[in-house]
């Protein structure tokens, strides 16, 4: 995983120079979660659920014609990044307080480059 200040860096970077990125893709992902709950007296019940997935995909087909194109796919990056922060605190003052937290993070990243 990567450090969220790298993909802030990695985004601005391309929002200044967009040329410089001409063949490139970049993606980033920051999901921060703050999940509290409490309790103070008798009988009290908190149920907290919560869910985030993220899905990041890059595809690039690149197909030139001819034998003299044949080994001149351009390069190019593929970069993507993901950061996620999730806190959770639950605390209980007093008799019979029941408190259920659950929590569900899911990241599915895939990249795909082709040159023909």
């Amino acid at each position: 995983m990567l450090k969220k200040s790298l993909v802030i860096g990695l985004l601005a970077v391309m929002a200044m120079a967009p040329a410089a990125f001409a063949d490139d893709q970049i993606q980033g992902n920051t999901t921060v979660t703050t999940i509290e709950a409490g309790s103070v007296g008798n009988g009290n019940r908190s149920i907290i659920d919560n869910v985030t997935n993220v899905g990041q995909y890059q595809s690039k087909y690149e197909y030139r014609r001819g034998r003299r194109h044949r080994s001149q796919c351009s390069g190019g990056n593929q970069v993507q990044g993901n950061t996620t922060d999730t806190v959770i605190s639950a605390g209980n003052v007093g008799n019979y307080n029941r408190t259920r937290v659950s929590n569900q993070t899911n990241v599915n990243q895939s990249q795909f480059t082709a040159c023909y």
